[in-house]
Order: C-alpha cells, then structure tokens, then sequence
C-alpha cells in the first residue's frame, strides 16, 4: 500500500513536491435532482500565489455514469466556453495556446469514474474558475433513489503489467499524489424535485441540513468546507417510483429523445443455484471494511436456500478457496463456512482480481445448477478493461453480482462487472444497514433467468440505447432510451412495449408514451448518447489488447462511432476531451511551473488510522534515488517500507506480519498525459509533453518536458 506523508515531514499548511502552495482553493457542487436524473455543476476554483505562471493538473472522481456535457472557463470576468474535440486535437489545440501565451483549459476523461482537469499557464496573482456540468441516472431500490457524488480517487493497485508500456502507464494515470489533509474543502447542495411527495431523505455519509416541502426538498452540507475524502451519498424515498413512466424530449435539430422506465412485475419462486463467493481480502481493505465484509457475507450465507451449493474464494495477491470445488449447502458446510468467515482478515496483499475471477469463471460447471458470481470488492484497481472483459466472455455462464465495500468504491469497477456479468450493483457504505442490501441481492440472484427480451417501439424506427436490453430482475426498475430523427411523416411511438420468455411464459410490459408531453430539451438525448457510448467503450470491439494501443485506433467502427456521439451531444469520453482557449490581448510567457493537486487519502482506506501516523516517530531521512526524500517509519504493527516518486516527501508502509506483497497504489505520477503519438520532445507550452519518456522534472528546461505522454487511458 502506498501511504501519504505524514504531516509531521511537513511545516505548517500544505505544499506540493516543489514547495509551492497548493493552486486548488476549493471544490463547490450544486445538484438538481428530478425524478430519474440529476443534473450536477462541479465548480473548480485555482489560485496562482507564486510569482511565475503554472500549469495546474488535478485528477478527480466523479459519477461513472456521468454524461459531462458542459465545460467553461472564468478568469478576470471573462467567461471561456469548451468544446469537444477529439483527444489528441484538443490536447494539441492546449497545447499551442499554451506556447503562444493564451490561457488553455483542458479536461480529459481517464476513465468513467477518474478525470483530469489541466490549467495551462496561469498567470501570477490570477485566479480561474471551472465549472463542468454532467447529467446522470439516479439508481432505485426498492422505492427509494440513490444519488452519490464521489469526491476522491482512492489509490489503486496496479498489476505488473500497468507498471509498463508505451507513454505513462496505468499506475501513475490513475493514482495521483495523495496527502493526509489538503487545504481546500468541498462546499454542496441539493435541490430534489420528485413525482409524488416525499416520504423519506437521509444521507449516511454526511451531516446534512434537510428541508422538504411536498414534492420537493433542498440538502446542504452542514458544515462548510466539508473534506474531500468520501462519496456523498443521499437516499431519497418517494411515492410513485415503482411506477412505469415514459418522458420524451425534442431538441432544436428536429430529434425526439424518450427514456423509458419499466418496472416488471416477477412473481416466479426462487430456485437453487450455486453461489461463489468472490471476497477481496488485500490490503486496501483492512480495519472497518473488511469488517463490512465479513458482516454481509454472513447474511449471504444465511440467504442461500435448500439444494444449492456454494464456495468462498479470497483473493489478493493470490487467492484460496475454502472448499476443493463447491460443496452442498447444508447445516454442517454452513458451520463451517460461517466460522471460516468470522476470521477473515485483509492479509492477502495486492488486488489482484483478474485471476482470481478467472479462476472462479473457468471452474466446471455445475450439472444442473446455474452459476451465480457475488464479488465483495472496494474495487480499486488499474485494470478494469480487463476484468470487465472477462467477465463478459464468461457472462453465458455465470451472472456475477457485486457489493461495492467502502466510503470510496470505484464505481466503475463495481457496477461495470455486473453490468458485464449481467447482474445488478450494491454499494455497502459504512453504518448503511446491510440487511436490505442483501436481501435484494438475493431476492435477484435466485431468481430464475430471463430471456430472449425485445423491446418494441411499434412500427417506428427508434434507435434504441443501449441497443441490447440489461437484464430484468424482481423489484427493479430498467431504464432505456431512444433516440428517432423527426421527419416530415414521422410519427412518434405511441407506446413501448417489453417482453420475455420467464419460467412461467412470454410476458408483456407495456408503458404509454405521450408525444404531446414533449418539452423542448437535450437531456434525455445526452443520457441516451452516454448510454450508447457506455455500451461501445465496454464492448469486446473497441477494448483493445494490451501493450501499445497507438496503431490502428481510428480505423475501429466503435471508435468512430463513440466520437461521433460525442461531438454531436458535446460529450467528454475516452477518445474526446473538451478544451477552452483564453485568447489574451497580451500573452503570457515565462518559465510555467507544473503543480499536481495533490488529493486527500479516501477515509477508511486500507485500515489506516490517521492517529496512529500522525505519532509515527521517523527513524530517519535519506536521500534515495532520483534525489526522492525517503522517511523510514517505524510504526506498531507496521513494517518499514519505501516510496520512491522522484522528489516526493512520501511515507510507504505496509501491515505486518504481511502474508503477501502488499497494495501498490502508485502515489505521485511522473507526467499528467497519455496518448497514442510517436516519441517526440518539445520546450514550450504543456509541461507533459514527451511521449513515451519519463525525464525528471528537475532537468525539464524551460516550461519542462514530460507532458506528452497520451497513451488513450
């Protein structure tokens, strides 16, 4: 595990590796929530207060089914509007804006769930505002509305393989330098405008102020300032969301967008399956987590019915089972397996979840029991294309459901593997009541298989998204769009019709679609791109091998696909990044400093109590290689371990006695960007400018030389 620095290696407030005040000076949300979606603007604000220009790079979370349509810069009242480009052309676009003396404003998705927001060449005393503004889908269980806002990346364990390659690997893109405490604070609030009134509004994360009136409420924090370092969730219960509904949207350019919401009616009894438990038990996990997990496996072990079997494997940096192959479900393996649980512990090491998932995947299967995957996982991982994939070439044989543990689960690791094993997600934040959590999970995993679903929009040519229907299960509510270009004889679908074969026959739903409801608006359209755009990133089609990804790129129809989506509804993906150019009547240049935002330590992970680092005692400090100041701490309980991040002041330890080797998060990274472009070294504009090398900062000339490293994340 990668650890922080503790703040006794530091003197009063925090810096980055360069002694230079932090630039970020605070984070603002503002959200509005309406029946099935929220809209939510994300506010940035940076400050230059050194006496030469920067270049600002601060990596940050945020939903992972976001649909970031919006991107704009302020700076001296001077409002900077982005637009999409294609990756490498709106990096080339910042770039020269940069060389010339102008402001450039860049963000970048990294992944679903980890973007990238690149301040170029702020002048001194100056400060600029980014304001980005996405929409995306509420989750509903069981008549309540999940909405959650993660507001930290937490540090990830990367494999061997995303330590190498072509420009930056994995392990640095998604692991920015992280501190205990960071000097700028997040500041929030919620409107909610629901159908029918609402009953119920807690969040189990925060303190909240709350008022509601009817239909509607307002949430804020209830305090200023609020650290960075836990998802924001809000749970909001309501009258009338297990009803089926249809809204329709039509924009300026003549297309009529629909989003549609079933909500099945399954009355089928449950069935015995064989269940495989799947539980992360490295490092990342220890303390309250691990806890969560133990707890919740508990209740799955008492949820199984009579005539099914079961298995528990652990994984970490490897994995062990605790049955030879799975064994009958029956009073004397339940004993066991309840008292092999309550000794679970994080002591496995790193999260390597891909052979370990292999190995449950490739098992023989069952004579006549279907296979049903639950993984327990805070999913923090570098390699989620290559989870997802594997899941999704076994997704014949085995469904896989996930509970996301922890105040800062990657979503898109916990909701992509049961999208891609056709399941469903559950999130267990600490103090959340586990009981229901699983019981729903359950409730879906015994239930028998649906299959062979359509939808049917009539006899009208309605392009669907995404295209193929995710599974159905009981109690739930399955959300879909559809997108029809208006003609001069077109007509609007009048109905939605969803049907199946289930264990007792082919069975119709139906939702009423009213086009003279229509309102003028993109939104729907948006979630409908962001759908289809989703399904094309995760499919085995545009997911590339390993190694280089540099060749052959623009040729892939899903990649040609996902940019066209993008720059029509003005959508951040991986292969799009918006950019906005501030053209100054006197342009700026100098010697431009690079200054990573450094992010605060998720609460809770790995264990670690921050009072128990904050009386660590370093035994001493040295220099080690490329001049980094290494400290050796010598903590109860922990071991001595290193961090080498080139000039980082860093602290790396990791549990004693370990098992295994222990979470390689990462820590700082050696350059902000990848990109597919050949090797090739400049010494103006951006300071991540040399593809494919890993030149120290301090020998950087000038504006610096270690950008332009753009392998497409």
């Amino acid at each position: 595990m990668t650890m922080p620095e503790p703040l006794t290696a530091r003197r009063a407030g925090l810096f980055t590796k360069q002694d230079a005040p932090v630039p970020l000076d605070g984070v603002s949300i503002d959200a509005e929530i309406s029946t099935f979606c929220a809209r939510v603007v994300v506010a940035q604000r940076f400050v230059n207060r050194e006496t030469m220009p920067i270049e600002a790079v601060y990596v940050f979370p945020l939903d992972e089914g976001a649909a970031v349509c919006g991107f704009e810069a302020i700076i001296d009242g001077t409002l900077v509007v982005g637009e999409v480009k294609e990756r490498e052309e709106a990096f080339k676009t910042y770039d020269e804006a940069m060389e010339q003396g102008h402001g450039a404003y860049l963000l970048d998705e990294e992944r679903p769930d980890v973007f990238q927001a690149s301040v170029g060449n702020l002048p001194p005393g100056k400060e600029v505002l980014l304001k980005l503004t996405y929409v995306t889908e509420l989750t509903v269980e069981s008549g309540s509305v999940r909405f959650s806002i993660p507001t930290t990346v937490s540090p990830r364990y990367a494999p061997a393989e995303d330590h190498v390659g072509v420009g930056r690997p994995d392990a640095q893109a998604l692991n920015p330098p992280v501190a205990w405490r960071v000097p700028y604070g997040l500041n929030l609030s919620v409107g909610v405008t629901m159908a029918g009134a609402i009953t119920r509004l807690e969040s189990p994360s925060h303190p909240v102020a709350i008022a509601i009136d009817g239909h509607d409420a307002t949430v804020t924090l209830a305090q200023r300032d609020t650290a960075l370092d836990r998802d924001f969730v809000l749970s909001i219960e309501a009258a009338g969301l297990d009803v089926p509904q249809a809204w329709m949207e039509r924009d300026e350019d003549g297309t009529d967008s629909i989003a549609v919401a079933f909500v099945p009616t399954l009355a089928d009894a449950p069935v015995p399956t064989e269940v495989i438990f799947l539980v992360d038990r490295s490092g990342s996990m220890s303390g309250n987590w691990i806890a969560e997990v133990r707890n919740a496996l508990q209740l799955c072990l008492r949820s199984m019915i009579p005539g099914c079997c079961f298995n528990i494997f652990g994984f970490g940096s490897t994995f062990d089972r605790l049955f030879p192959r799975s064994c009958a479900y029956d009073e004397r393996s339940l004993a066991k397996a309840s008292a092999h649980v309550s000794t679970l512990d994080a002591d496995l090491g790193g999260t390597e979840i891909l052979p370990a998932l292999k190995a449950v995947l490739e098992q023989p299967l069952h004579a006549t029991l279907a296979r049903q995957v639950v993984v327990l996982t805070d999913g923090q991982v570098t390699n989620t294309d290559a989870v997802l994939a594997l899941a999704k070439k076994h997704a014949a044989n085995a469904r896989i459901f996930t509970f996301g543990i922890g105040t800062g689960a990657s979503h898109y690791l916990v909701k992509g593997l049961a999208r891609a094993g056709r399941g469903v997600a559950e999130f267990i934040y600490p103090g959340e009541r586990i009981e229901p959590k699983v019981i729903r999970q359950f409730g879906r995993l015994l239930t028998p298989a649906i299959t062979n679903v359509r939808i049917e929009w009539g006899r009208v040519d309605v392009a669907q998204a995404p295209s193929i229907v995710p599974p159905i299960f009981r109690g739930g509510r399955l959300l879909l769009y559809g997108l029809q270009e208006q003609g001069p004889t077109s007509v609007s679908p009048a109905r939605a019709r969803l049907s199946a074969d289930t264990p007792s026959g082919r069975m119709n739903w139906d939702v009423e679609i009213d086009s003279e409801k229509a309102r003028a608006g993109r939104t729907v359209a948006t979630l409908a791109a962001r759908a289809r755009i989703r399904e094309l990133e995760e499919s085995s089609e545009w997911t590339p091998p390993r190694g280089s990804r540099q060749t052959a790129r623009k040729a892939n129809a899903g990649t040609q696909e996902i940019i066209a989506l993008s720059t029509r509804y003005g959508l951040v993906s991986r292969e799009t990044s918006f950019v906005a150019i501030e053209r100054r009547d006197t342009p700026v240049h100098g010697d431009i400093q690079l200054r990573r935002v450094p992010i605060a330590l998720t609460n809770g992970w790995g264990g670690v109590d921050e009072m128990l680092i904050l009386g660590a005692i370093p035994a001493r400090s040295r220099r080690g290689d490329a001049g980094a100041v290494v400290f050796d701490v010598m903590v109860p309980g922990w071991s001595i371990g290193e961090v080498n991040e080139r000039g980082d002041c860093v602290v790396r330890v990791s549990k004693a006695p370990s098992r295994r080797d222990g979470d390689r998060g990462g820590g700082a990274s050696r350059s902000a960007r990848a990109g597919h472009a050949p090797a090739r070294r400049r010494f103006l504009g951006s300071h991540e400018r040399v593809r494919g090398s890993h030149r120290s900062e301090a020998a950087r000339p000038r504006a610096g030389a270690v950008r332009r490293n753009r392998r497409s994340g």
